[in-house]
C-alpha cells in the first residue's frame, strides 16, 4: 500500500470516528486453558487463566467499564457516548473449560461475561473435531481418510493435515463423508471429547449468575448462508429454544457459526434476537447495526 493510500484510509477511519464514535470494544474467545494445543489452528482459539486475567487488569488500568451485552444494545439504541469506553467479553461453542478456568477469573474481578452455546454439544450430539483430530495427529507419521493419505511425520506437516482436513469440513461437497471418516477414527483411537462442552448443569449454574449472559450460537455450528430459509430458522429456533428450556430465561444475543452471515441470514437473525456478533475486528461505534456487531478475537501470542 503506498503513501497517498495509507493517507487516505487514516483520514477516512479518523472521520468515521469523528461522526460515529467508539464506544467500546466486545472481545471473542474460545477457550481457557492451562496447557495450550501444539497445533497452530486449535492454538489460536485458546488463551490461559493467566492471559485473561492480564488482559482485564490491562483493560481496567485504561478505564474501560466491564458491560454485558444488554448494556452493549442499550448504549447503542441510545446513541450515547459515555466518557469511560466499555469492553464486553463473549466466549463461543461452550466449552467445558470456560466454567472451569475462566469463570473463577470473571467472578474475582465482578466483570460481566457471555457464552454463545451451540446446543449440540452439551446435547452431546456433536463434538469438538478440532481437539480430537489433534489428538489422532500427534499420535501418527501417517494417516488415510477416505483414500487420502496424509503426512504427519514432523510438526510442520501435522499442521498442514489439519488444516487440509478442516478445508473439507467446511466444504459442503465433502463435510459429512469426512465427518464420518473422523468419528470412525476417533472411536478406534478412544478419542472421546464429551468432557470438552459445557454439561446443562454447568450451563444453568453459570446462567444463575448476574455476571454470566447465556446466548446462542444456533444448533449444530452450520455455516448459516449454505443452509435454506426453513434450514436457518431451524437452526436459529431449536438452539434458541433449547437454551431457554434449560435456563428458564429468555435468550436474545447471537453468535454467527464461524462469524458467516449475509443479508438474508441477518434478516432471519432479526426475526429471533436481540443482537448478533460478528468475528471481525475494531470498535462498536454510533449507528453500528445490531446484527453485525464487530468482535476483536483475542489472541495469546506466545
Amino acid at each position: 500500500m503506498n503513501l497517498i493510500s495509507r493517507a487516505k484510509r487514516k483520514i477516512k477511519r479518523e472521520l468515521r470516528n469523528i461522526f460515529h464514535p467508539p464506544y467500546g470494544e466486545i472481545l471473542a474467545l474460545h477457550c481457557v486453558v492451562e496447557k495450550r494445543s501444539r497445533l497452530d489452528e486449535n492454538r489460536a482459539m485458546e488463551i490461559t487463566p493467566v492471559f485473561l486475567e492480564q488482559t482485564i487488569l490491562k483493560y481496567q488500568s485504561a478505564g474501560y467499564r466491564f458491560v454485558s451485552l444488554d448494556e452493549v444494545q442499550q448504549q447503542i439504541e441510545k446513541q450515547k457516548r459515555s466518557r469511560r469506553k466499555f469492553v464486553c467479553f463473549t466466549l463461543d461453542d461452550g466449552y467445558a473449560d470456560n466454567y472451569k478456568y475462566a469463570y473463577p477469573v470473571f467472578q474475582k474481578y465482578n466483570c460481566p461475561f457471555a457464552i454463545y452455546i451451540t446446543t449440540d454439544y452439551p446435547d452431546r450430539k456433536a463434538q469438538f473435531w478440532w481437539n480430537q483430530s489433534e489428538e489422532v495427529l500427534l499420535q501418527y507419521e501417517k494417516l488415510t481418510i477416505n483414500s487420502v493419505e496424509y503426512d504427519c511425520s514432523d510438526l510442520e506437516k501435522k499442521n498442514k493435515a489439519f488444516w487440509e482436513i478442516r478445508e473439507k469440513i467446511y466444504s459442503p461437497a465433502d463435510a459429512e463423508m469426512t465427518l464420518t471418516a473422523l468419528q470412525q477414527l476417533f472411536k478406534e483411537n478412544n478419542c472421546d471429547a464429551d468432557d470438552l462442552a459445557l454439561s446443562w448443569e454447568q450451563i444453568i449454574e453459570l446462567a444463575s449468575n448476574p455476571l454470566c449472559t447465556i446466548a446462542a450460537h444456533s444448533a449444530t455450528h452450520a455455516s448459516l448462508p449454505a443452509l435454506s430459509d426453513e434450514m436457518i430458522r431451524k437452526e436459529l429456533s431449536e438452539g434458541k429454544k433449547r437454551i431457554e428450556e434449560k435456563i428458564k430465561m429468555p435468550v436474545k444475543h447471537f453468535s454467527y457459526p464461524y462469524g458467516n452471515c449475509d443479508s438474508r441470514v441477518v434478516d432471519l437473525v432479526k426475526e429471533q434476537f436481540s443482537t448478533a456478533v460478528l468475528n471481525r475486528g475494531g470498535f462498536v461505534q454510533k449507528d453500528d447495526n445490531l446484527y453485525m456487531l464487530n468482535r476483536k478475537i483475542l489472541f495469546e501470542r506466545e
